[in-house]
């Protein structure tokens, strides 16, 4: 079966989310016990062609590898853009 595509809406800090994905930030924080402040780079990811987003702290992250596997695990999906992967390991080289 083939994997779900998983693609960006945006990266974002606390204090320019928009308001559309507060919920799902604060659903993922509560998951992870995680207190935001707004330094901490969110991405909010969209799972194509469903009304599913999938939120990744991105201090909570040292390589691609980690995200890939939390995607494969929990959305059973896979980031295939190359410019997303790009955008994502930027953020994660600048923490």
């Amino acid at each position: 079966m083939q994997k779900f595509i998983v693609g960006l809406v945006g990266v974002f800090t606390l204090k320019d989310l928009p308001e559309d994905y507060e919920k799902f930030v604060e659903y993922k924080a509560t998951i992870d016990k995680k207190e935001l402040d707004d330094t901490v780079p969110i991405a909010i990811l969209q799972v194509k062609d469903t009304t599913s987003y999938h939120v990744l702290f991105l201090d909570s992250y040292n390589s691609m590898e980690e995200i890939d596997k939390e995607i494969e695990e929990s959305l059973d999906g896979e980031i295939y853009n190359f410019n997303v992967r790009n955008i994502l390991e930027g953020h994660l080289n600048g923490h």
